[in-house]
Formats: C-alpha cells, sequence, structure tokens
C-alpha cells in the first residue's frame, strides 16, 4: 500500500523499490529524496537484469546503501558492486562502502 503522501507520477519506482525487497519506510524515505531516488533507480537497473534481484531486504538495504554512497556523481564500478551484492559476495554496508575498486 503506497503511503498517502508519495506522488503517484512515483508510482512506478515504488513498485520497483519494493519488488527488490525495499521495505515501506525506506521506500518512502528513498523516493522523498532526489539523489537518491535516480541513484537507487539506475543502481538497480545496472544489474544484468532487474528481473533477477531476489524480493530481499537484505539486498535492498545493501542496494540503498551503494545507491546513497553513490548518488553524486558517477561511479564506475557500480554495476559490478550490484553483481556482487546480487550474487551474495558483499553481505554488509561496510563492504559496499569500501568497495572502491573492481568486484
Amino acid at each position: 500500500m503506497a503511503p498517502k503522501e508519495t506522488d503517484p507520477s512515483l508510482k512506478p519506482l515504488e513498485d520497483k523499490f519494493r519488488r527488490i525487497g525495499l521495505n515501506e519506510k525506506l521506500t518512502t524515505e528513498a523516493l522523498k529524496s532526489k539523489l537518491i531516488r535516480a541513484s537507487l533507480d539506475k543502481t538497480i537497473d545496472e544489474t544484468a537484469d532487474d528481473n533477477n534481484i531476489p524480493s530481499d531486504p537484505a539486498v535492498a538495504v545493501l542496494l540503498l546503501s551503494l545507491a546513497t554512497a553513490t548518488q553524486k556523481g558517477s561511479y564506475e564500478n557500480r554495476p559490478k558492486v550490484v553483481k556482487a551484492i546480487v550474487d551474495g559476495r558483499i553481505k554488509s554496508a561496510k563492504q559496499v562502502e569500501g568497495r572502491k575498486s573492481p568486484v
């Protein structure tokens, strides 16, 4: 169920964020910030197939952490880090934040 204050034009993004396992609170917070919203959308799109992202809250939080860390500017290694998160090779926010080199 969409929060009352969610802009109807953001419904597709809300559905996308929820599909990967992001809870309602984190989805609402991500949608509030234009930078994080755009970064998380790009992060999800950088997977080989965003339909293969498991609906797993732990994976979703790591993807959000990566999107937050890379919200400003470009991050050329982000697709590799996304793959490592989805594959289960990265399991903590500290690993996401510390990942500066290719995986």
